[in-house]
């Protein structure tokens, strides 16, 4: 869970694979087939007389440099800045504060975050059938999500795993005065394993 675009994350990787892919077919065939690799030298001869042509008719002012190395300088600076955004982007989404509502016309009120994941973590970390619990927040369409992660011990029945969650989170509900969306992970255990879940309460 972070604030960056699932489908965008989907589509680079899927490009960037297919970009892959063909790069490595063609290094293949160029090197086993001779007519291939002919027809290749070919092109390449054509496309660099080509792109010679164009460097000579388009000079910058009255130097000899072609205007055509800065426009293609800032498009691979445009591409290294979105790529940066992207890489930057990755990770985040947590939220440090559960609730913030303006309240009065003198203020907001505010609940941090550690507040939430505190009491969930003491609430479930009492229950031996939890091997670890963790709790985070993320910020999803402006709204606060609880992500709950339990890691339970061998033999523990999911069923019993939720309705422990969920009585911790309708507690919590309760202090707050309003109802906070959570998402539960379940793991661990050979039963838990065979019956592994994500749940949205």
């Amino acid at each position: 869970m972070n604030n960056t675009n699932r489908a965008l994350n989907r589509s680079v990787i899927l490009l960037t694979g297919l970009v892959l892919l063909a790069a490595a077919t063609l290094l293949g065939l160029l090197a086993t087939q001779v007519t291939l690799r002919d027809a290749w030298n070919a092109v390449t001869e054509g496309v660099g007389g080509t792109v010679a042509g164009w460097l000579e008719t388009t000079p910058l002012g009255g130097t000899q440099n072609s205007w055509i190395w800065f426009v293609l300088l800032a498009l691979l600076l445009a591409i290294v800045a979105l790529l940066l955004s992207f890489i930057l982007r990755q990770g985040r989404g947590h939220s440090g504060h559960l609730i913030s509502e303006h309240t009065t016309d003198w203020g907001t009120t505010q609940v941090d975050s550690a507040v939430a994941e505190q009491a969930l973590h003491n609430a479930l970390s009492e229950h031996p059938e939890f091997l670890s619990t963790r709790v985070t927040t993320y910020r999803v369409a402006r709204d606060a999500v609880l992500k709950v992660s339990v890691t339970c011990r061998r033999g523990t029945s999911p069923t019993d795993v939720v309705r422990v969650v969920e009585q911790a989170l309708h507690a919590l509900d309760e202090l707050l005065g309003l109802r906070i969306p959570a998402v539960l992970q379940i793991s661990g255990g050979f039963r838990v394993r065979t019956s592994r879940t994500t749940r949205i309460t």
